[in-house]
């Protein structure tokens, strides 16, 4: 018999089968299954003893009182690292990546947000979009604009791209263009700056130029640090929840809102998708009891770190059922995320050329 981490071709080979007919049927499978579909030139006996090993061994095992056999962690996580092969690339998917991501190009968090929503899309999952605050973010612009003679939005880019705004309320009047010429004073002062770098004197200073008192310019500046905070936070997105319905795991009308409500607890959330074991590729995978949580054992994540520029601006994790189809969800988040790092924002270079609009695929 092989030993546990040297599964030979024969047993490998089976395993696939078994794995490959349990995600597309749901149902256990059994040798005669196996013998019939798969043209392995093997008898129904030689496949059965063979899925005795693999039982023994812990990569199938028997639910309940069925003939049939269903794949184990250690089966899956086996089908993942040693078997599974990329899907070929899909120019048509390409194209429709692209010009859904095209106008969310300038802001990380609405293109960490995109990429979720094309996830759960491409996937028929739940797909989770984490981006990556940074504490100590600077401005890149700010702006003052009026919007009545008792309000105005204060409106701050960061230097990640990240765009945040507040409205502040004032008790005097102040005309808009006090405002417009007190904005562009503001901008002088903290752009490109971090928030810690302004003082009582900067604030002084301001006050002079602006000719408005301190008692006025400060809601403005209270705005501006609390937009530069919020640009600072990590933010969730939860896309595709409705994509459970599509999976006979989740028939049970408890057994899908005790999910439900368990990635929509954030804490949880993140330990969740953190939990993943790296494939060495910027892509990490947890299934079923790898996840550490209870309520995650019937589960598997798929998660993508996704750089723009060199810069790591989110991940995109997929979450289903371990019989989710491992070879599309890893290939999906894998197209997108080599198609990203191939888009530069700052020199506005495209994968989606002129002329005939032919697609640039990113190498498997």
């Amino acid at each position: 018999m092989a030993q546990n981490d040297e599964l030979d071709a024969r047993k490998l080979m089976i395993l696939k089968a078994i794995i490959d007919d349990y995600i597309e049927s749901s149902e256990p499978v059994g040798s005669r299954t196996v013998a019939k579909k798969y043209d392995f030139g093997l008898s129904s006996a030689t496949i059965r003893n063979e899925m005795a090993d693999l039982e023994e061994m812990g990569y199938i095992s028997s639910p309940h009182t069925s003939a049939g056999r269903v794949p184990s962690t250690k089966g899956y996580r086996t089908y993942v690292d040693k078997i599974l092969e990329p899907a070929a690339s899909d120019p048509a998917m390409a194209n429709e990546i692209l010009s859904k991501l095209e106008d969310k190009m300038s802001e990380y968090g609405k293109l960490i947000k995109a990429c979720a929503e094309i996830a759960s899309q491409l996937t028929n999952y739940i797909a989770i979009g984490v981006t990556h605050g940074n504490a100590k973010n600077t401005v890149r612009a700010l702006q003052i604009v009026p919007v009545d003679d008792a309000s105005a939005l204060v409106i701050v880019v960061t230097d990640d791209n990240s765009v945040k705004s507040k409205l502040v309320t004032h008790n005097e009047k102040i005309a808009p263009d006090v405002l417009i010429e007190m904005s562009g004073i503001i901008n002088r002062y903290f752009t490109g700056k971090p928030a810690s770098s302004v003082t009582l004197m900067t604030l002084n200073r301001i006050s002079e130029e602006a000719s408005i008192s301190r008692s006025l310019l400060l809601p403005f500046v209270d705005a501006i640090f609390d937009c530069i905070k919020e640009c600072g936070k990590d933010e969730i997105y939860t896309e595709g929840t409705a994509q459970l319905l599509r999976h006979p795991e989740f028939d049970s009308i408890d057994k899908a809102r005790d999910f439900i409500e368990m990635i929509q607890d954030e804490e949880k959330l993140e330990q969740i998708v953190n939990s993943s074991e790296d494939l060495g590729n910027g892509l990490r995978v947890s299934i079923g009891t790898e996840n550490g949580n209870d309520g995650m054992s019937d589960y598997s994540i798929v998660s993508a770190r996704f750089d723009v520029d060199g810069v790591c601006i989110g991940t995109v994790s997929v979450v289903g059922p371990t019989r989710m189809d491992y070879r599309n969800v890893i290939s999906s988040l894998e197209f997108m995320k080599k198609m990203l790092e191939k888009k530069s924002i700052e020199n506005g270079q495209k994968l989606i050329g002129d002329g005939e609009k032919k697609t640039e695929l990113p190498d498997n």
